[in-house]
């Protein structure tokens, strides 16, 4: 039989002209907007032509595109010298390669088995439902029938853990941790989205926590440990702290901050956190501001991937 692992994300604009398809196309996902089509559709034009041209000038502050992509595929190269028995395809949600292009692809090689998983290590119906759903549909659009299995969520898969930790003693250096705050700093959702069942808040909550005391037990402690909301967008409710609040309120002024919720870079983690956030925290005297990278393509990460796939059967 043959099979083939797919890698999913979000999607980011790799060029400036991207940057359009990736907000008409997100803000049409009935996931992330659940308004009625004829509803969603004018609005996401809406926001859209409202936030094109401030959104363009962050990514031109990133050298005209995100690299998600980019080191995505440095992701999808090495997974695939690691495992021989399987094509490794890499598939976004909201922008360039689109799940159909891809998945006729799949249906010509004779593909019969599909692992889709996701590069968010935390579930959430905004995230890897809408990835799952929109695969399923586009494979039914072009009579593609094959077996389709799914890792939802790897929050607590220890290697992992290991590959996110690698970053965070990266980062640290030979600085004294106990000098440092911490803070995970997650992608924001909507707290009506977690009141309807979403996982996501409970998962981030027991990853931080996970890492805190796994971090502890290497005789890794910092002075405080925090976990953050980034990404609000819209006048809806989101979970809190946000990670702007957060930031007011460490005395030390030295924090370092992990993106808990993202596996590989893209604005949201070098724009956001890299450059917006680095300019709040020097108003607010900060000493010490430092992000850690994503596992991004690294060998412990990339192991981390193989591992799933063999755990799916």
């Amino acid at each position: 039989m043959k099979k083939a692992i797919i890698l999913m994300n979000m999607g980011g604009a790799s060029t400036l002209d991207e940057v359009e398809v990736f907000m008409k196309n997100m803000f049409n996902d009935p996931r992330i907007i659940g308004a009625p089509p004829f509803v969603r559709r004018p609005l996401a034009e809406w926001i859209t032509a409202s936030r094109l041209e401030e959104v363009q000038e962050n990514y031109k502050k990133l050298g005209g595109g995100s690299p998600l992509l980019a080191i995505t595929r440095k992701v999808q190269a090495k997974l695939e010298e690691r495992v021989d028995d399987a094509i490794v395809e890499v598939v976004m949600r909201y922008t360039p390669p689109f799940s159909e292009e891809v998945l006729k692809r799949l249906k010509e090689r004779g593909v019969e088995k599909l692992y889709l998983i996701p590069m968010y290590p935390q579930f959430s119906t905004t995230t890897t439902a809408s990835s799952i759903e929109e695969i399923r549909a586009a494979a039914a659009r072009i009579g593609y029938h094959p077996t389709m299995v799914s890792t939802l969520w790897y929050h607590d898969f220890e290697p992992w853990l290991e590959a996110a930790e690698e970053r965070i003693v990266e980062a640290l250096g030979e600085t004294d941790p106990g000098s440092l705050t911490m803070v995970f700093s997650a992608h924001g959702l909507p707290k009506r989205v977690v009141k309807r069942g979403d996982p996501y808040q409970k998962q981030v909550e027991e990853e931080v926590r996970l890492h805190t005391e796994r971090l502890k037990a290497r005789g890794i402690e910092f002075a405080q440990v925090h976990l953050a909301y980034q990404s609000k967008v819209g006048p809806l409710a989101w979970l809190t702290p946000s990670l702007e609040r957060m930031l007011e309120e460490i005395k030390n002024k030295r924090v370092l901050i992990y993106p808990i919720s993202f596996t590989i870079d893209n604005s949201e983690t070098l724009f956001e956190l890299g450059i917006e956030y680095k300019e709040v925290a020097e108003k607010l005297g900060f000493k010490e501001y430092r992000v850690c990278r994503c596992p991004n393509d690294s060998e412990t990460f990339v192991r981390a991937l193989e591992q799933l796939y063999r755990k799916m059967g």
